[in-house]
């Protein structure tokens, strides 16, 4: 009986895993599939990260400059139910525990704009991220993150990354959850990140910010 049960977890635990694995597969084909690689005109509001706010997913007003002392932001759009969620939200927050004591800080926003994978409320995604992943970086009201209706922080990250072409004077859109913006302490973004790049393999820019 208990060689049974151990050959029942160690398949479980084999298929889990191969679980994992389609889902990233499938996560990884479908962003290549629809990606967004649309261009807008699109102008901020403001010149500097910290002179906006925002609301918290538990609906209280936040002013960006409250993070104004820290080293390095990673601000993201997030989703539940994408195929990259699991890989991401487990390594950002690993980086977030580990580097939080030095100035680091996650902004995590929910867009339910890529193949409607953030279909729940502010109350339910923040249950499922914190319940899975032991979430305890700061999240943000759900938004959009472009078109006509796009927050207004993520026009200011997107046109001042190499999302905008400055040549044209347009700006690409955000191509699928999990794409990653890299604010410095002077609030300007000093690098982006496509959802294709896992967040372990911005542990140097972070490291480096952080150092600075």
């Amino acid at each position: 009986m208990h060689h049974k049960l151990i050959l029942n977890q160690i398949n479980q635990n084999k298929n889990s895993i191969q679980q994992k694995q389609l889902e990233n597969k499938m996560g990884s084909l479908l962003f290549k599939a629809v990606a967004k690689t649309d261009y807008e005109n699109i102008k901020p509001t403001q010149d500097n990260f910290f002179n906006y706010s925002a609301k918290d997913i538990d609906g209280n007003l936040r002013n960006m400059s409250e993070f104004k002392d820290r080293k390095c932001l990673l601000v993201v759009n997030v989703a539940c139910k994408c195929g990259l969620t699991s890989d991401h939200y487990t390594q950002l927050v690993q980086l977030y525990k580990k580097y939080k004591s030095q100035g680091f800080e996650i902004l995590a926003f929910p867009a339910n704009q890529f193949m409607g994978q953030e279909p729940w409320d502010n109350a339910k995604i923040k249950e499922y991220v914190v319940t899975n992943f032991n979430v305890d970086f700061t999240l943000f009201d759900k938004v959009e993150v472009n078109g006509e209706n796009c927050n207004e922080i993520f026009k200011f990250l997107r046109f001042n990354s190499e999302l905008h072409n400055k040549e044209t004077g347009k700006t690409r859109q955000i191509p699928w959850n999990f794409a990653k913006f890299l604010i410095g302490p002077d609030g300007k973004v000093h690098k982006f990140a496509s959802p294709k790049v896992n967040p372990n393999d911005m542990i140097a820019d972070i490291e480096a910010m952080l150092k600075a």
